[in-house]
């Protein structure tokens, strides 16, 4: 087993050129997609040249969460970020939707897009889905990246919790309105992402914009229920692929000890922890994170 902790706090002077464009500044119009996939369909973005490399967001998210990425990642790599079923404009799985069949979803993408072998890159919930991706078609992968994700092993105690408490979110922000009125609001987006981000009042409004009336999906129970069935199952130490764990140091959610054990249980793997950051290091330290990942991924 290799293993090897670096603690980031900043992206290093010269390892990322700023961008060209910041992502509100970009017609995004351009860039979205739409294709039929295993007869369903599927809403991606794809942007820049280079190195294929997929981003997969997590529980309630959309290709928006990696806006403060995309455009700098977009230099060396051609960047694919999925709305995955059931979420952004993507249509959503018959009942009961499964893990394996999202990551079949990537699969058929990178299939109808004539690319062989990509990196994957998975925050939260997506992780699940990059890991049994990983498992099943390890030839299609050629580095995979852990954010704050699924992989983890948790106890019954703290299945049960989450499912409760995402359950409750989702019938909240299902209201009319609801998500509308957090986004808008400055007090209430503080308290929305009071849990998930450690400095909540950073979230600019542009981007809660984008993300938050979106945080209620037609997927989002189906994946809870999938993830729940699936947590514990995955082998991590079936995992060979060259693999980095890239975590906020304040996760509450899945905590840094446990992305800890995750690595050890991984043959090829290795864990990048960014200070000052939670459970979305991708949008709260976008600097950091981008050189944390560019890195890894021109190792390859």
């Amino acid at each position: 087993m290799k293993l090897r902790l670096v603690r980031a706090r900043a992206a290093p002077d010269g390892a990322v050129a700023a961008p060209v464009q910041h992502w509100t500044e970009i017609d995004w119009t351009r860039h979205v997609r739409m294709a039929q996939v295993l007869e369903r369909r599927l809403s991606y973005v794809d942007y820049g040249e280079g190195p294929p490399v997929v981003l997969v967001h997590g529980l309630g998210g959309c290709w928006q969460w990696w806006l403060e990425n995309i455009p700098t990642l977009g230099r060396e790599h051609r960047v694919i970020a999925v709305d995955l079923p059931g979420f952004g404009a993507s249509e959503a799985l018959p009942s009961p939707g499964e893990m394996r069949t999202h990551a079949q979803t990537i699969r058929a993408l990178l299939d109808a897009l004539e690319i062989d072998r990509a990196s994957i890159c998975a925050h939260s919930m997506g992780g699940l889905v990059a890991v049994r991706l990983a498992a099943d078609h390890p030839d299609r992968l050629q580095r995979l990246v852990l954010v704050c994700a699924g992989g983890i092993t948790l106890s019954a105690v703290q299945l049960a919790v989450l499912s409760h408490s995402f359950v409750a979110f989702n019938a909240f922000f299902a209201q009319p309105g609801v998500a509308g009125t957090f986004a808008r609001r400055p007090r209430l987006r503080r308290l929305l992402f009071a849990r998930a981000v450690a400095h909540p009042e950073s979230v600019s409004p542009a981007l809660a914009a984008q993300i938050v009336p979106r945080l209620s999906a037609p997927g989002f129970l189906g994946a809870v229920r999938a993830g729940i069935r699936v947590a514990n199952e995955v082998d991590m130490s079936g995992i060979s692929v060259p693999s980095l764990a890239l975590w906020g140091r304040g996760d509450p959610i899945l905590p840094v000890a446990q992305a800890e054990e995750l690595v050890r249980r991984m043959p090829d793997a290795r864990l990048v922890v960014l200070e000052d950051s939670a459970h979305c290091p991708m949008f709260e330290q976008p600097a950091a994170f981008n050189a944390a990942l560019l890195g890894f991924l021109a190792e390859a």
